[in-house]
């Protein structure tokens, strides 16, 4: 004896597979929105904490820089391009050259006279002696019987990559809502 299948058990099945195929197409054709997480852009405004290392992981620097402008060129550029794209809370570790760094710069490479600079210094500086113009240091190059060559050139990074661990804990731009 065959059993009677209830005609409202079709109907009922069948309005399910048409929610189940609506269902689909409302989801194919409007799909959920994508929280976009803002990213570092130029002229964001941004707090990053950060170590920086050289090469044998010695730790030349560390902090946190608050209410920094990016492309406001106040920090060595390897490390404000290193910024940009970053997610707030996002850490990431970068490799900077050294000509992204604090690339060479002739225009630092001061010639004195000989006579100005035993007048100021009281004695004639031998050939690497530390020297100061103001607060920046400088490294005697070329002593001779005239003139006194300084380099003011950072000595210690101008030929070395840098590393640097970055994280960036807040973005505050004209584009979008500041996250605190």
């Amino acid at each position: 004896m065959a059993k009677k299948v209830n005609p409202i058990m079709y109907i009922v099945g069948g309005f399910l597979l048409v929610l189940l195929i609506f269902g689909i197409i409302a989801v194919v054709l409007y799909p959920t929105p994508q929280v976009v997480e803002p990213t570092v852009e130029l002229n964001d405004t941004v707090t990053v904490e950060y170590v920086g290392t050289f090469d044998n992981g010695t730790k030349f620097d560390e902090g946190v820089i608050t209410d920094y402008t990016v492309g406001s060129h106040k920090m060595i550029r390897g490390f404000e391009n290193a910024l940009l794209g970053m997610k707030e809370g996002e850490t990431k570790t970068v490799r900077v050259a050294p000509e992204d760094a604090y690339p060479y710069n002739e225009s630092l490479v001061i010639t004195y006279n000989r006579a100005d600079v035993v007048e100021m210094l009281g004695s004639v500086p031998e050939v690497g002696a530390q020297v100061q113009s103001g607060s920046v240091p400088g490294v005697v190059t070329v002593v001779n019987e005239t003139i006194v060559v300084v380099d003011f050139n950072r000595p210690l990074v101008t030929d070395q990559y840098l590393n640097f661990e970055i994280t960036v804990l807040n973005i505050k731009s004209d584009h979008s809502v500041a996250h605190e």
